[in-house]
């Protein structure tokens, strides 16, 4: 219990000294850039991996804060203070004062033996179906509705996650694609050979194709807005000439009725000029 009292103690005065920073002395060398700590962690799954980054990128940021193995390791236990992140602290506390820590830490022949710290964390708190769940994400993703762009940077996120080489990746990148942008690139003479350039061939030709649409769309709206222009006009033209045509018939007839009206004549003599 005072073992554990006195690691305490240390790992709040790193905790300090992190969050504040000593005050610069003349000679001392530059500490590096001012970077968030760490969260702390409650051991939960959904973040375990994202803890374990962020004590890599403070350490790596800041590596003359960490000169000593159990300057890091109390350091990082200090950030697991809820949970089963504190059970975890307390047993691991207890651990350093064994003869088993010496020989699998402090004797170990890993270059950077705070890795080893990270390994047991994920052990006990990480995702163990990790990998099979990434591999099922790689051989399931469609392109479907997505833009090339879009499906390009979701696949290299499964790809990495997956562990696949790259030539099974190349494989699963493929057939992941929809079919009429597989039938183009299959098409081209010679086939990208690296994942990378297959990236680079599809987004080319997804682009292409979707200029060919725009570019159709944009002349079918003015070709429709012309042709109506020219109907309307020609149907305005044809009225026009109906109307004319309709006033000259009308005026060609009434002409005609008035060159056949005989005059009326007076029923009793027959002269014209007056009626009976």
């Amino acid at each position: 219990q005072h073992t554990i009292t006195q690691q305490g103690q240390t790992i709040t005065q790193l905790q300090a000294q992190a969050a504040v920073g000593s005050p610069p002395v003349q000679g001392q060398p530059f500490r590096g850039p001012k970077m968030a700590t760490p969260l702390i962690y409650d051991g939960a799954m959904a973040t375990c991996k994202g803890f374990i980054n962020s004590c890599q990128l403070y350490m790596s940021a800041k590596p003359q804060e960490f000169l000593t193995l159990q300057i890091k390791i109390t350091w990082v236990l200090g950030f697991m203070q809820m949970g089963m992140a504190q059970m975890f602290c307390d047993h691991f506390l207890v651990y350093m004062n064994l003869p088993d820590y010496q020989t699998q830490y402090e004797e170990s022949v890993e270059p950077n033996k705070i890795k080893l710290l990270y390994c047991d964390i994920y052990k006990v708190f990480g995702d163990p179906n990790k990998q099979a769940m990434a591999i099922q994400e790689i051989t399931t993703i469609k392109q479907g509705s997505q833009s090339a762009e879009e499906h390009v940077q979701l696949f290299k996120q499964a790809y990495m996650r997956s562990g696949y080489g790259e030539t099974a990746g190349i494989h699963e990148f493929k057939w992941s694609l929809n079919s009429p942008l597989l039938d183009k690139c299959m098409a081209i003479p010679e086939l990208p050979s690296t994942l990378e350039k297959w990236y680079k061939l599809v987004i080319h030709l997804d682009r292409q194709w979707r200029q060919v649409v725009a570019e159709r769309k944009m002349f079918t709206t003015c070709g429709g807005s012309s042709t109506g222009g020219q109907t309307g006009t020609t149907q305005h033209a044809s009225q026009q000439g109906q109307t004319q045509g309709y006033n000259q018939h009308q005026g060609l007839t009434q002409q005609a009725l008035h060159r056949n009206r005989t005059p009326f004549r007076c029923y009793n003599c027959g002269q014209t000029g007056h009626m009976a």
